[in-house]
């Protein structure tokens, strides 16, 4: 069986365009605390309460440059990701099996 050529052609693209949507942590440098703006550190670290910050990453959302920190308090693991000037975007509880 054989295929017109604007068929598979639409296929090819659709395949690509979909791959490229995978690709979401391309962008995703990991850095040290100690690189990050005075401002992002000290929201990790009172968002931290205390606890273990184990990895900080940098990367780019929708434009805007973005750090999300792998941390850990009281024995619970969390993800908090805050804006390059400081504001919290978000904390959430790591789910079990993430990471």
């Amino acid at each position: 069986m054989r295929l017109p050529k604007a068929l598979l052609a639409s296929f090819a693209a659709a395949l690509l365009g979909l791959t490229g949507c995978a690709k979401n942590s391309d962008n995703e440098v990991t850095v040290a605390l100690a690189d990050v703006p005075a401002a992002v550190r000290a929201t990790l670290e009172r968002e931290s309460q205390g606890g273990k910050i184990t990895e900080v990453e940098r990367e780019v959302k929708n434009g805007r440059t973005v750090y999300s920190a792998d941390a850990t308090v009281n024995g619970v693991e969390w993800d908090i990701t805050v804006a390059e000037d400081g504001s919290l975007i978000s904390k959430e509880r790591e789910k079990a099996g993430e990471k």
